[in-house]
């Protein structure tokens, strides 16, 4: 699952693993085996406060993505001991469709982005083309 937003794969694992009937606990602890990264560092912080029985809100007011904070709030109550597959399941389609939209979003720039190779390198070597010949005939009728 290279590519995939932390979030997202955060969200399977537990998802899987609440449809296997395993604790909410058991998803996290293999996606926290499975991916490195910035998140999974936020992840483990997260989960051994929550095991050592301290607060974990100033932790997850830290994180500047709201679905991250989400997800967190929630796999806390899921923790707990509540029932929260349903939640899961529509934080699932919520996280889909904003990394459907970050993808558009860097899609719709895409072509100016790629503009600039076309303004730097290609544009000078076509305005050389052009006036390659009618410089050439200016320093030849100079000279001569």
């Amino acid at each position: 699952m290279e590519g995939l937003a932390p979030p997202l794969a955060l969200l399977l694992a537990v998802k899987r693993t609440l449809e296997k009937g395993h604790p909410t606990k058991q998803g996290i602890h293999l996606y926290l085996k499975r991916h490195q990264g910035e998140f999974v560092a936020v992840v483990t912080q997260w989960l051994a406060l929550i095991q050592q029985g301290k607060e974990t809100q100033s932790l997850i007011s830290g994180i500047s993505s709201q679905h991250r904070q989400v997800l967190l709030q929630l796999l806390e109550r899921g923790l707990r001991g509540e029932a929260i597959y349903n939640v899961v399941l529509t934080l699932e389609e919520e996280i889909l469709e904003a990394c459907h939209e970050e993808l558009t979003n860097k899609l719709a720039r895409l072509p100016f982005i790629l503009l600039i190779p076309l303004l730097l390198f290609q544009f000078p070597a076509f305005l050389l083309i052009l006036f390659g010949p009618l410089l050439q005939n200016f320093f030849h009728s100079l000279a001569g």
